[in-house]
């Protein structure tokens, strides 16, 4: 019972760090969109509009973006559900990166405000010390892939990705990952 729970728990925070590792890749080509987009005018008035508001009606426009795109992930399952998975999957990724950016510049915009609710902090506290559990648990298995690379002489990323993978494999049917 002990090694399922620590599995889950692993897969858990493997999970967390997944969606803020593909968020942080996101983060750069999507602000370089925005660029482009002349969205400069539309951006002050929102944040001057979300300066006027008190926190509790600044916390209902925050979770606007969350909801009215739910839609677009039900559109995403019925693509699915055709057939069209190529398509479901672009149409899933892009209302989540769309939803994700504007609750990001939603929350960037309003961020004092927001955290002036105390259940809010606290919601917002749990999150970052969640982030940095999730890195505490996937540390040991970091440590491992490491000394596995490191082993087989691929830790400085000159070797192909396959042979990393092989590498690793390798290294844990030795038993190398059962300390971690």
């Amino acid at each position: 019972m002990r090694r399922f729970r620590r599995a889950l728990w692993t897969a858990l925070a493997l999970g967390f760090l997944g969606v803020s590792w593909f968020w942080e890749r996101l983060r750069p080509p999507i602000r370089w969109v925005v660029d482009r987009i002349p969205l400069e005018g539309l951006k002050r008035a929102v944040a001057a509009f979300m300066d006027r508001l008190p926190p509790y009606p600044t916390l209902i426009i925050f979770l606007i973006p969350v909801i009215a795109l739910e839609p677009g992930k039900l559109v995403a399952v019925w693509l699915f559900a055709r057939g069209q998975w190529l398509l479901g999957a672009a149409t899933y990724v892009a209302t989540d990166v769309l939803r994700l950016g504007i609750v990001s510049f939603l929350f960037k915009t309003s961020q004092d405000k927001l955290l002036s609710i105390p259940w809010f902090a606290r919601l917002h506290a749990w999150f970052l010390w969640a982030h940095e559990w999730a890195h505490a648990q996937v540390a040991p298995m970091k440590m491992a892939i490491r000394a596995a690379l490191r082993e087989a002489g691929m830790f400085d990323g000159r070797g192909a990705a396959w042979r990393k993978v092989v590498a690793i494999w390798r290294y844990a049917r030795r038993g190398g990952f059962r300390g971690a």
